[in-house]
């Protein structure tokens, strides 16, 4: 493994056995290199190997420009997030979370704070990476003595939530809105009365949130049940009151979001429906 480029006194890019691109990031890792030299193992804290040209840019970028302290701590909260939530989260992150809480302390700094109108929404569908975000300003608190106002704790989980999902930072919001209207359409199609404590209800919100993606990304919806007309009959008659409320979505999504959901999404909707109302 040798050194291809020194960034900073804490950065450097390497070529490794493979002849691949990494970036390496360790306190002083960079000090005193130059071109051909060999990292010092012991100060290697993280590695990241990006094939995405642009996304390694980014990164370097940010490696570059944002202070070490920032980039640790960020570090640390992505991987106790990917740990947490249980899944890999898209590399993303690292640049989008270590630039906005960053700036979230210099704006602080500055007694500039800025309100999240998603606040109750997030707390309600995704609950998950909103403690994530709460866990990042108490993180902020004790690393940087600095205390976030308490929003800022809904725009880290928008981060989390992003690189969770695969989606734009501008297509969250639409997420986020897309499973609050929905959800609340079907808790008024059954009269207040879903049990949102349910392990059911918490597949139902997931289904949604996927849901939003593909419709958001453009990404084909799977078929997800069989074909069988028989079966479909079946289903609409059987759980008339669930399919009647899947249908008040499917026309609440192409009247709001000029979205069409196919008939197999219909019947999926159905069935979570009929998990969450029995």
């Amino acid at each position: 493994m040798k050194i291809i480029k020194v960034i900073n006194n804490n950065t450097v890019c390497v070529l490794d056995d493979k002849r691949r691109e990494q970036i390496i990031s360790g306190k002083g890792i960079g000090f005193g290199k130059k071109f051909g030299d060999r990292p010092d193992a012991d100060k290697i804290e993280k590695m990241y190997l990006i094939t995405d040209s642009a996304l390694r840019k980014r990164l370097i970028e940010c490696l570059a420009e944002i202070p070490y302290e920032y980039i640790k701590l960020t570090e640390g909260l992505a991987e106790q997030a990917a740990k947490e939530l249980d899944c890999e989260l898209n590399e993303s992150l690292m640049i989008s979370l270590s630039d906005h809480i960053y700036f979230a302390v210099q704006r602080k700094q500055q007694g500039i704070e800025f309100e999240n109108p998603l606040m109750e929404a997030i707390s309600d569908y995704f609950p998950k990476e909103l403690e994530l975000g709460r866990r990042c300003v108490d993180e902020v608190k004790r690393q940087m003595g600095v205390q976030l106002a308490p929003d800022e704790a809904g725009f880290a989980a928008m981060h989390i939530i992003n690189a969770r999902m695969g989606t734009k930072m501008s297509q969250i919001t639409d997420i986020t809105k897309f499973v609050e209207s929905c959800a609340a359409l079907a808790d008024t199609c059954f009269g207040g009365k879903l049990d949102k404590s349910s392990v059911a209800y918490e597949r139902f919100l997931v289904h949604l949130k996927f849901l939003a993606k593909r419709l958001f990304t453009v990404q084909e919806l799977p078929q997800v049940l069989s074909r069988d007309e028989d079966l479909l009959e079946l289903m609409k008659v059987k759980f008339k009151r669930q399919y009647k409320c899947a249908e008040c979505i499917q026309d609440h999504i192409l009247k709001n979001y000029k979205k069409s959901i196919s008939e197999e999404e219909l019947l999926t909707l159905t069935l979570h429906l009929r998990r969450i109302s029995a």
